[in-house]
C-alpha cells in the first residue's frame, strides 16, 4: 500500500474505507487475544493463591498448638461456598471463603484424601487436627482444582 493518503479534489487528505476496516479488524483480533491472555492468567493466579491460603493457615493451625498447648483444627470445604476455617479447639478463629476464598477454585472431595470431620465441624468435610505437640492426628492430601 502506498504512504501517500488519498485526495479528493479539493485537495483534502483522508484515508479509505477499506484501510480503516482492516486497522480496526486488526485491533479487535489484538484486543481479543489479550482478553484471553488476561484471563488465563486470572485464573491461574486464584490457584496460587487458594493454594497460599491453605498452606500458611495449615503451618500457622500447628505452630499455634505447640505455642499454646492446644488442639487446632484446619477443616477444608469440600462443597460450595470452598474454603478453609480454623479452629482453636472448638471455636472458630478465622475463615476463609467468599471474599477471601477466589471464587474459581474449588476443592473436590474426590483429589482429598484428609479424614473427615469428627469435633468441629460437618463431617461431610475433611478435617486436620494439630495437637499440642505440632504433629497432625491423620495426615493426607488435598487438591485444589480451578472450576475453568
Amino acid at each position: 500500500m502506498s504512504s501517500q493518503l488519498v485526495r479528493d479534489r479539493n485537495g483534502h487528505s483522508g484515508f479509505t474505507l477499506i484501510e480503516l476496516v482492516v486497522v480496526v479488524g486488526l485491533i479487535s483480533i489484538v484486543m481479543a487475544i489479550l482478553v484471553l491472555g488476561v484471563r488465563a492468567a486470572s485464573d491461574a493466579f486464584s490457584l496460587r493463591r487458594a493454594a497460599t491460603i491453605v498452606m500458611s493457615e495449615t503451618r500457622r493451625a500447628a505452630s499455634s498448638a505447640v505455642a499454646e498447648a492446644v488442639d487446632y483444627t484446619v477443616e477444608f470445604k469440600l462443597s460450595s461456598p470452598y474454603g478453609i476455617t480454623v479452629y482453636r479447639q472448638t471455636a472458630v478463629q478465622r475463615t476463609f471463603a467468599g471474599q477471601e476464598w477466589p471464587l474459581s477454585v474449588t476443592i473436590p472431595s474426590a483429589g482429598t484424601t484428609v479424614p473427615s470431620c469428627t469435633t468441629p465441624g460437618n463431617a461431610s468435610n475433611a478435617c486436620v487436627t494439630f495437637k499440642p505437640l505440632g504433629y497432625a492426628v491423620a495426615g493426607g492430601t488435598v487438591q485444589l482444582r480451578s472450576r475453568k
